[in-house]
């Protein structure tokens, strides 16, 4: 029977093709109604793989930011996650009591910082600033710390979201037990959600993708988007999953999560799946449109078929251009998908060039401040020498008092350039100390003499507690933080005292009793608000002076003692109380006491004659050359000038001496050169090539803006004296005589003395 039922069915549908094939009518209809089918299915086709492939694009976007903002998030928590474990790892087993017994590197460590909370069992806080949880149920932090753990957790770190001294943070905390198991408080380290600002903003923008750093059940610890994502999946740390239907407050997302190795926290990633499929719709809709066009037409030749034969050549070219729409759809759709790709390539390519942007702006930074060490200084050194024979040579009070304005403002930028590029030497990591054994009583002097005047112009009295003791340090460095400090004693103290002392370090940090030495500036007066004790060591912040009074200084004073104390290992206290006064204590290490120091005889210098003696300055900047010149003929010397090295030699004759007597050549007693000369030869080179031309030694003196230590060093080597630009009259007449002064070429061993010390001072 069902053979037979087989068969009939093939006869039926037999005869139905013969009734088609037989009417053209029917024909017509018919392939109209197969095309329309048919397109109708591709365009469902490539709808259904467009809507996979965008959903998988997604995903694949989701993945590849969580993996990258992990990597950024995990850089800025590298150092506190060290300093947590280096502490709580010490503490661990031993209790709290041990926090007394750290390390000196680790107390450093941890003043640094400013960011570490030791809490009691109980929340109390027992060292460091306040610490406020940002979740009710957690608000008294006890919660997180004592709840159970398994015991493979129990010296795992806990993140959570608070507060440190009012600033919003991530508090990574570890638990501190006794000897005998039991718990004992936590160690807090805070991360501000600042510092993470740059890399959120970089991977999500609140809005088509948000990024954030969560705990294990979705609490947000940093980020932006959805404060609650619900438990999140439990990974290994290291691994990435991506989910594609995420409910995030309600509505689905693509959930992108890494697990951050060593801490239990995931980096997530959300993207709304209608922020994703927006575009898909668009697409969707546009295709439809295709469609209902092609249908339509099809019909329309189906009725124009079936109408007459006649239009049959017209019916098909109508069809073969619903053909080539479907087409043009369809390479549209393709070049869409084509446009998406390029667009998340161009977002790769542009986060590796801003990868490879900071990198090349650290490197520009050295070279801006070689060029600007040198090329500020240039000016205002020719200002200066300007300035001096301006003064010497203006008789009118009137013109004097201009003048003399004149010198005000340039001491005044002066003082702001030297300020600048001291800060930002000091930041670059080119200052190298020159640790020698201190006497501090010498220090202690030095500033008794520089500011006694300073402190009696206001009527203030300046005092130093006499001392025996002998330190380690870099003086140049620490004379010139503790004056720092002694000017804003002086200048924030309008009655009273202003003291300079020292006492040894106690020991209840576990440091013995005279190896460490406090030197501490007092001062009565107006004291430092509670909330303004850390700001003050910030780059240009002054208290009371919101309208910038340079006379008042430039707010970089307390910064270049926080960077010179970092850089020698010192560190820097500060307590103060407002309407008493303040107190700045710097610990240095002891090395004993002061010997009673020997009388030495003291020789006399012989007198220089400037009239018979010959200077040769070589400088290629035109006023500079000028000006040196200028003022070196208003001192009696006899001056020649040269460009450049080679032209200087051009200037003897051109022929070597072969006895070096030459009666006719000019023999100069000195030499004042730039150090950067164009040509082949260098300020130290072409004094080497002058003496050997003449075949005997020439002095040297080489004035220049660049204040690299291979200048340095390159000019101690060849016996050169060194100043650094701007330099005052005052202090080149004075490094002229001393030189002439001298046996011809020697060099005493002060002059390198004297380079290292502009060494460590640039």
């Amino acid at each position: 029977m069902s053979s037979q039922r087989m068969s009939q069915s093939r006869l039926s549908f037999s005869a139905a093709l013969r009734r088609v094939a037989a009417s053209p009518r029917m024909l017509v209809a018919f392939l109209c109604a197969l095309l329309a089918l048919l397109g109708t299915a591709s365009w469902a086709t490539v709808t259904a793989l467009d809507y996979r492939d965008t959903l998988q694009r997604a995903e694949s976007d989701a993945r590849e930011a969580a993996i990258l903002f992990d990597s950024h998030a995990r850089g800025v928590l590298e150092a506190s996650v060290a300093l947590l474990q280096q502490v709580a790892g010490r503490m661990d087993g031993r209790g709290l009591n041990s926090w007394a017994e750290r390390t000196l590197p680790e107390a450093m460590a941890v003043e640094r910082s400013g960011r570490v909370t030791l809490l009691s069992a109980d929340g109390s806080t027992l060292y460091g600033p306040s610490v406020a949880f940002a979740e009710p149920e957690t608000s008294d932090g006890l919660s997180l710390l004592v709840r159970p753990l398994p015991p493979e957790e129990e010296r795992h770190i806990l993140p959570a979201f608070g507060h440190m001294a009012g600033q919003p943070a991530i508090l990574l905390a570890r638990r501190i037990h006794t000897a005998a198991g039991v718990f004992d408080g936590a160690v807090l380290v805070a991360v501000p959600v600042a510092a993470l600002e740059p890399v959120l903003k970089a991977f999500g923008d609140a809005s088509a993708r948000s990024v954030g750093l969560y705990r294990s059940d979705g609490i947000r610890l940093a980020g932006l988007g959805a404060l609650s994502l619900g438990p999140l999946p439990r990974l290994e740390a290291g691994t990435i999953r991506v989910n594609g239907k995420w409910m995030v407050t309600g509505k689905p997302s693509i959930l992108g999560v890494k697990r951050m190795a060593g801490l239990p926290i995931l980096s997530a990633v959300t993207i709304p799946r209608t922020t994703v499929l927006d575009p898909w719709y668009v697409r969707m809709e546009r295709g439809l449109v295709v469609v209902v066009a092609g249908v339509a037409a099809l019909a329309g030749l189906s009725m124009l078929g079936a109408a007459s034969l006649r239009r049959e050549a017209a019916a098909r070219e109508a069809l073969t251009e619903a053909n080539a729409q479907l087409e043009q759809a369809n390479v549209q759709l393709e070049q869409r998908v084509e446009e998406r790709t390029s667009a998340l390539s161009a977002l790769n390519v542009k986060l590796s060039r801003a990868l490879e942007e900071k990198e090349r702006a650290n490197q520009a930074k050295g070279r801006f401040l070689s060029a600007a060490n040198h090329d500020l200084r240039q000016p205002f050194q020719a200002l200066r020498l300007f300035h001096h024979i301006l003064m010497e040579r203006l008789a009118d009070t009137r013109d004097r008092g201009i003048a003399e304005k004149m010198g005000e403002a340039l001491d005044a930028g002066e003082k702001l350039l030297h300020a600048l590029l001291e800060v930002a030497t000091l930041d670059a990591g080119v200052v190298r100390p020159q640790l020698t054994d201190v006497p501090v009583s010498a220090v202690f002097e030095g500033l008794l003499a520089e500011f006694r005047g300073m402190a009696a112009e206001k009527g203030l009295v300046l005092r130093a507690m006499p001392t025996r003791m002998v330190i380690r340090t870099d003086r140049t460095l620490l004379t010139r933080m503790l004056g720092d400090l002694v000017r804003n004693a002086i200048r924030f103290t309008e009655k009273g005292r202003v003291t300079i002392g020292c006492r040894h370090q106690g020991n209840r940090q576990g440091i013995h009793r005279g190896r460490w030495l406090r030197i501490e500036v007092w001062d009565t007066g107006t004291g430092i608000p509670p909330d303004q004790l850390d700001n003050i060591f910030e780059d240009f912040v002054q208290l009371g002076n919101p309208e910038r009074d340079r006379r008042q200084g430039l707010g970089l004073g307390l910064a270049k003692v926080r960077r010179k104390a970092a850089l020698l290992g010192h560190a820097v206290e500060v307590r103060s109380r407002q309407g008493r006064g303040s107190v700045f204590a710097i610990s240095v290490p002891v090395v004993g006491t002061e010997r009673l120091p020997i009388p030495a005889p003291v020789q006399d210098a012989d007198p220089v004659v400037a009239g018979d003696r010959l200077i040769l300055v070589v400088e290629d900047d035109p006023i500079q050359r000028d000006a040196v010149r200028l003022l070196l003929e208003s001192w009696d010397y006899r001056v020649m000038a040269a460009d450049e090295g080679e032209n200087a030699l051009a200037l003897f004759g051109g022929a070597k001496p072969q006895d070096g007597s030459g009666s006719d050549m000019p023999v100069p007693d000195l030499i004042v050169s730039d150090f950067r000369l164009p040509g082949r030869l260098t300020g130290v080179q072409t004094v080497a090539k002058v003496g050997e031309w003449l075949g005997r030694p020439v002095p040297g003196l080489i004035l220049t803006g660049d204040t690299a230590p291979e200048r340095i060093r390159e000019a101690v080597a060849t016996g050169c004296r060194l100043l650094h630009k701007p330099v005052s009259p005052e202090e080149l007449r004075d490094a002229i005589a001393s030189i002439l002064s001298e046996r011809p070429g020697c060099r005493p061993a002060d002059g390198g003395e004297q380079a290292m010390e502009n060494e460590s001072a640039a």
